[in-house]
């Protein structure tokens, strides 16, 4: 009796895994489906001489990148007022477009400046695919050089997260692989670490704890070199574009940020794929004062958290590794679905080191940064950082940190 018990609890076990398996398959495969629909139609327009049409759900040709390519254009003749005014850089986009063109302002850092610039050499559409395949291939080869595995490396690029960057023209995928090589290497390697990180400078939220790593490490050299490449980077800025483009980004591009983030909240908008606390709680009705609250409470623990696990010798790397790219995201107040690139490597790290073992939470873990946009809209409510709690919550749990109430659990260390 009892070894057909046995037989019969590994016959239900392996059905459930096969159905956790093929519910993934099938749900990514829905996604790459959509994902294929929205960016075969694009290789035609590399026979056009500017974009045919704004890419819906985009309200832009190649989305995003609408916004990269005039602004590279604008920072060459050093019109910064153009850049950093939306109605004016609206305008903008439809001269150099099409007359259809819809808004996709520019909000970025002047360093983000840099590499719009060198784009806007290129024509526009042949200019997007060089962009968005030539960070891939970056990122792929940057993982690589920080130790992450092929496969890992695969998983990642095909994630939900990466699928939506790259559509959106973004910098989910380089910036997450910074940020995930960058930490890799901070020990062992200090100075290229610190250099590597500054570069996340262009899109500062994705690095928003790296600071507090450097910390908990006690790595004044990386910290040094990271400070150097920050600098490094306004310095060239400024020699390349001149000094006017600071004041203007100052008085301008961050007010209009701001405006941006404390916008009322709307399922519809660009916040669907917000991941931020300050979001969340605007979708539940908060106010400005309640949600800033709320998220400068939660950035503060994340960073002292981070410093706090980045100290301890009892951690894998890989556990340290995950919490702090997890709780990256809590920390920052502007964010978005496809910025979690990051979030989806070290969940196939973490995968990997079980011998790919997965249940039922890591497929919603997994396929949230777009299963996100559908829940927002359905409901009106943003969860993503509940989700993220999620992730930080069972990597904590199973890293053997202690848990209020519950008995220590024994940390997951790596195969030998």
């Amino acid at each position: 009796m009892t070894a057909i018990l046995k037989r019969l609890g590994d016959y239900t076990r392996l059905g459930w895994n096969m159905a956790t398996y093929s519910l993934l398959g099938l749900v990514w495969f829905a996604i790459f489906e959509v994902f294929c629909g929205k960016m075969l139609p694009r290789l035609g327009y590399l026979t056009a001489h500017r974009a045919i049409a704004n890419d819906p759900p985009c309200i832009s040709p190649e989305c995003d990148f609408s916004a990269f390519w005039p602004a590279g254009m604008l920072a060459r003749a050093h019109e910064f007022m153009s850049i950093y005014q939306p109605q004016m850089f609206l305008a903008w986009q439809r001269q150099v477009l099409f007359a259809g063109a819809q808004q996709d302002a520019f909000f970025y850092p002047p360093p983000m400046l840099l590499p719009s610039a060198l784009i806007s050499y290129l024509p526009y559409e042949l200019g997007f695919f060089i962009w968005t395949f030539g960070l891939i291939l970056f990122s792929a080869l940057l993982l690589r050089w920080a130790g992450a595995s092929w496969l890992v490396i695969l998983l990642a690029l095909l994630s939900p997260a990466a699928l939506w960057n790259t559509e959106l023209g973004q910098l989910g995928v380089a910036g997450g692989a910074v940020l995930l090589a960058g930490l890799m290497v901070s020990a062992r390697k200090p100075l290229r670490a610190g250099g590597l990180l500054g570069l996340l400078v262009c899109k500062p939220q994705i690095g928003v704890l790296v600071p507090a790593v450097f910390w908990g490490q006690r790595n004044l050299r990386a910290f040094c070199a990271f400070v150097m490449m920050c600098g490094c980077l306004c310095l060239l800025v400024s020699v390349a574009f001149g000094w006017s483009v600071w004041p203007v980004y100052f008085g301008l591009g961050s007010g209009e940020s701001t405006k941006v983030l404390n916008a009322v909240f709307n399922r519809l908008s660009y916040q669907e794929g917000g991941v931020s606390v300050f979001w969340m709680l605007r979708s539940l009705g908060a106010g400005l004062t309640v949600s800033y609250a709320a998220q400068l409470a939660v950035a503060l623990a994340a960073m002292a958290v981070t410093g706090w696990i980045w100290r301890r010798d009892n951690l894998t790397a890989l556990d340290r590794l995950a919490l702090t790219v997890f709780l990256s995201l809590l920390a920052t107040p502007y964010g978005y679905s496809d910025d979690m690139v990051g979030y989806s490597v070290v969940l196939a790290m973490l995968a990997e080191r079980r011998g790919w073992r997965i249940g039922l939470l890591d497929v919603l873990l997994w396929l949230w940064p777009m299963l996100c946009l559908v829940e927002v809209k359905k409901t009106g409510l943003l969860i993503t950082p509940l989700v993220v709690l999620l992730a930080v919550a069972r990597t904590w749990y199973r890293a053997g940190l202690p848990v209020p109430h519950l008995p220590r659990k024994a940390a997951v260390l790596p195969r030998a």
